[in-house]
């Protein structure tokens, strides 16, 4: 997931040599021709000054010094037919000439620099993210997992969307989460997040207080004035309970095909604002979570993607569409594929202007015969391109 600067630099550096030098290559034959064609009555050749400086934002260097030691003895042959090489301006503006040639090679030099070094920063930012957004195993505490992601068109501005599943002794655990911010300093805080999930997850009774943990962690450890909008969940026997800090409300699609939005009883505040959160803390709430029951989490990104004519992702009235209904579907991997999809198509070429996540999870545990229960160890893993950004421009 190399961003759309740092591609540029790549491109850069394997470009062929046609494609570096076309446009100057392009200048030098049609000012000639021009300037041929009209005869002595009309001068052109200055123009050729724009091949050497327009080299500088395509071309290497050398490419560019190329470029200036053919079109020198052309402005020279030129301004011979047009009656002016004796001339003192002729001379004045040959000297402007070459002195413009050495200034577009320094240019192009300092460009190849920095786009160098965006490649090697927006490496090692892709390397930080993918970090944190490791593939689900297969099967998790009884609980099927898949997951589609969808990154942001520019790397340079990672985002900050996060995600963890573990099975612990309290069952299955799962933070979904989005840091305020993008670039490395989100990618910094989602780390530290998820660090303390991690941690908090295994030794925590409560999920309230894993919540205070990592809120604590953050607070701590994360850049100033970042903080983490977060849903933890917790898949018990009968049941899914939740802990909300100001995330994407999560959506259940139960056997009946019926879609409900899980709207929070008591909406808390994010993760890193202690202060605030100590006056207004949130509740862990539970919903009947059954065999055959679909749950979909998802960051804001996917309900913000935009198409065309400027239009939201219409998140619940899609999976009632998709996923709802007579189109009901109990596999996580298919619902993550469809809803994956459907989103790409929504936003068409456009870019994403901000990472997108879609999970979905069902439970694995095999139930008595005929009662529709998925078989055991059927565990899905993520879609192929569930830590890749989808294809097209942008994503």
């Amino acid at each position: 997931m190399i961003g759309l600067d740092a591609q540029r630099a790549t491109a850069t550096a394997t470009r062929p040599l046609l494609r570096q030098v076309g446009l100057p290559v392009a200048i030098l034959v049609v000012v000639t021709v021009v300037d041929l064609a009209t005869g002595p009555d009309t001068v052109y050749y200055p123009f050729l000054l724009l091949a050497p400086t327009l080299a500088a934002a395509t071309a290497r260097p050398l490419a560019i010094l190329a470029i200036g030691s053919v079109s020198l003895p052309l402005r020279y042959w030129l301004a011979s037919e047009d009656g002016y090489q004796n001339t003192e301006l002729f001379q004045v503006s040959t000297w402007i000439y070459v002195m413009a040639t050495g200034l577009a090679m320094y240019l192009s030099a300092a460009r190849l620099r920095y786009e160098r070094s965006l490649v090697a920063l927006s490496q090692v930012a892709v390397a930080a993210q993918r970090a944190i957004l490791l593939p689900p195993p297969d099967g998790l505490g009884g609980v099927r997992l898949a997951v589609r992601y969808f990154a942001m068109a520019d790397e340079a501005e990672l985002g900050g969307d996060l995600y963890l599943a573990l099975d612990t002794p309290h069952g299955m655990r799962m933070i979904i989460g989005d840091v305020l911010g993008k670039g490395l300093g989100a990618v910094r805080t989602a780390s530290i997040t998820i660090g303390a999930f991690r941690e908090a997850a295994y030794n925590q009774p409560e999920l309230a207080d894993v919540a205070r943990l990592i809120d604590e962690s953050i607070v701590r450890n994360a850049p100033a004035e970042q903080f983490v909008t977060a849903l933890l969940v917790e898949v018990r026997d009968g049941e899914v309970e939740f802990l909300h800090r100001g995330h994407e409300q999560p959506v259940l699609i139960g056997a009946d095909g019926g879609v409900r939005v899980l709207e929070p009883p008591d909406p808390g505040l994010p993760l890193g604002l202690t202060e605030l959160a100590a006056a207004n803390g949130s509740e862990a709430w539970a919903v009947p979570f059954g065999g055959r029951d679909l749950l979909v989490l998802v960051t804001d990104g996917v309900a913000d993607a935009r198409n065309a004519d400027g239009c939201d992702y219409l998140l619940v009235e899609r999976i009632t569409k998709l996923l709802g209904g007579t189109a009901y579907v109990h596999d996580p991997a298919v619902a993550v594929e469809r809803l994956g999809d459907d989103l790409s198509r929504h936003v068409g070429w456009l870019p994403f202007t901000d990472d997108a996540l879609i999970i979905a999870l069902a439970r694995a545990a095999a139930g008595p015969a005929g009662d529709g229960h998925a078989p055991a160890g059927d565990g899905h893993a993520p879609t192929g391109d569930g830590h890749a950004p989808e294809g097209g421009p942008g994503h």
